[in-house]
Formats: C-alpha cells, structure tokens, sequence
C-alpha cells in the first residue's frame, strides 16, 4: 500500500540541464556550457570562453599577497570563492587553499573551475560560511573574505569569528556608510579582534574597501 502511494508522488527532478546528455567530443568548454550564467573569465592559457571579469589576475588579490608577503606552503582559508578565480591566484602563489561556499551553482562551478584551471592545492566545499567558523578548530596562515562579509547575517560579528581562524585577514567589501556595515565600524572592530596592523588599499571612486589586518 506504501508503496503504491509512493510511486504516486510526483517524482523529484534535478535541473534539466542535468538530464541530457552531450552529443560533442569531450573537451572542457562542454563543462563551461553545462552551468552556464558565469560572470568571470579564465586565464587565455586555458582556452574556454566563460564570463567577462578576469577574477584569475584582480589586483584586489595580488595587493593582499603582496601585504601578506609569501604565500609558498602557506594555508589559506577563501570564503565564498564564487567562480575560483581567485583560487587560482591564491594557488599560483604557492598557497594550500580552504575554500567555503554557500551556493550550490557557486560550488558546481568552483568544480568545473578547478578541473579547467587545473587547481591540485585548492579544496572546494559547501557550507554556511558561519556555521564553518563557529565549528572547526582548524587554523589557517590568512583569511581571504572577498565580497563575503554580506553573506553573514551580522557582518561585524563575523570579524570576531575571522579572528579565531587566522592572524592575518584580507576583507573586501562594501561599504554603505551606515549600518550595518561602515568603513569606520569594520575598521574597529578589526582592532577590536586584535588586530594591530590594519593597511587599506586605495579605494578611488570605489564605494567599497579592500583591508588587510595582521595581528
């Protein structure tokens, strides 16, 4: 009787795009196309064609490495790495990274990104970026929270949690002036999570602001 009320639920389906199979040669654009909607590009030595924003050279990245000093051997924890370009850069510095991303098409293209890019020292994993801080015990030579602060519900309490992880942090985000997040509250609360050596980038005609903190 179960089971005949069973089979007469509608069935659960994954995307359609999941469902069909590809009638080319096997090659790494095939892998691009199946996810589709990328907004960052690859490096030109991979050959593909995705987004437009080369996420796989942001100066934003290279100025945090260059605060940090050398990445080689260096554990690195990413949150919210997005399409892995800045995986990449990480990884081409040397660095082991720990990346964390709470999209499930996120993480389907961090994978499809480090089979293209070839990632061998980057770890890929989905999760609440909050519930990971606040679980592991695993401690890591820098932090990178590139546009991620906004993903936790309390962008500043999040500092405290970055602290727990790392001695050194690099926080890219926007600014609104006002709560719940400002430039002079992030700054605080970084010295307030004993941070001493706080450097920020220069912000130009940008609304956001890129910090490197060290303690």
């Amino acid at each position: 009787m179960l089971r005949k009320l069973r089979d007469k639920l509608p069935k659960r389906r994954s995307a359609d795009v999941f469902d069909t199979y590809v009638s080319t040669v096997p090659r790494l654009q095939n892998a691009v196309d199946a996810i589709g909607d990328w907004r960052c590009a690859f490096p030109p030595h991979c050959d593909v064609s995705a987004g437009e924003v080369p996420a796989y050279d942001d100066a934003r990245i290279r100025w945090a490495i260059d605060c940090f000093g050398s990445l080689e051997g260096r554990s690195v924890l990413e949150l919210a790495p997005g399409e892995a370009g800045h995986s990449f850069l990480l990884e081409s510095a040397g660095a082991r990274v720990d990346a964390i991303e709470p999209s499930r098409a996120g993480f389907i293209r961090c994978l499809v990104a480090k089979e293209v890019m070839r990632l061998s020292r980057t770890r890929f994993r989905l999760g609440d970026l909050d519930g990971f801080l606040r679980e592991t015990d695993a401690r890591y030579d820098l932090v990178v929270a590139c546009e991620a602060l906004h993903r936790f519900a309390d962008p500043l309490a999040s500092v405290a949690l970055l602290a727990r992880r790392a001695d050194a942090v690099f926080i890219h985000s926007q600014i609104t002036g006002t709560a719940p997040l400002s430039r002079r509250d992030l700054i605080e609360t970084l010295r307030e999570a004993g941070f001493s050596d706080i450097r920020e980038a220069e912000r130009g005609h940008s609304s956001a602001v890129s910090i490197f903190a060290r303690k």
